[in-house]
């Protein structure tokens, strides 16, 4: 998977996510976004990916159908005095990623990435978003004032910002 140049949010979906994701505060939201590629074998400099939906996902961190509570408790022995709740944590319902991307391969569409929030932080990966992020790939992350920044997961180490243009027809 190649980093792209920058992500354009089409027809105000930015705007969508942040309010879906600002609605749940003060727990975490999280969604995964859809679209498309736009590369070019010629152009190598032309890989823009674009995001034309917005897929609501319910976080179910903690609740019994989770997976990750246990693991990152294992993984993260320093955090088991912090209060890990969906305040500060996020994992997606497998149902939702399942549905997302049926719905996306039946409208010519990918899914492209998750976003969530940090509604008491920064909207930079967090320790834990680095070590369950499937890399290399594309997160993006809203933060108390519902700012939207992109970020390169290379690796669990290693990751930098990516550009977010907006697009819009009208």
């Amino acid at each position: 998977m190649k980093i792209p140049k920058y992500i354009e949010f089409h027809n105000k979906t930015d705007c969508i996510l942040s309010r879906i994701l600002k609605a749940v505060e003060p727990e975490e939201g999280c969604c995964i976004l859809i679209g498309k590629t736009n590369s070019s074998d010629k152009d190598h400099k032309r890989n823009i990916w674009e995001i034309t939906h917005i897929w609501n996902c319910r976080n179910i961190w903690g609740e019994k159908e989770s997976k990750l509570i246990h693991q990152s408790l294992r993984e993260f022995p320093n955090q088991k005095n912090m209060q890990l709740s969906k305040k500060n944590r996020f994992e997606i319902d497998p149902k939702d990623q399942i549905a997302s991307q049926k719905w996306s391969r039946e409208n010519g569409l990918e899914v492209l990435c998750c976003a969530h929030s940090h509604p008491a932080g920064i909207n930079k990966p967090s320790e834990m978003d680095l070590f369950l992020h499937q890399s290399p790939g594309l997160m993006v992350i809203s933060n108390k004032d519902g700012n939207l920044k992109a970020w390169w997961i290379k690796n669990k180490l290693n990751f930098h910002s990516v550009k977010i243009k907006n697009f819009s027809l009208a």
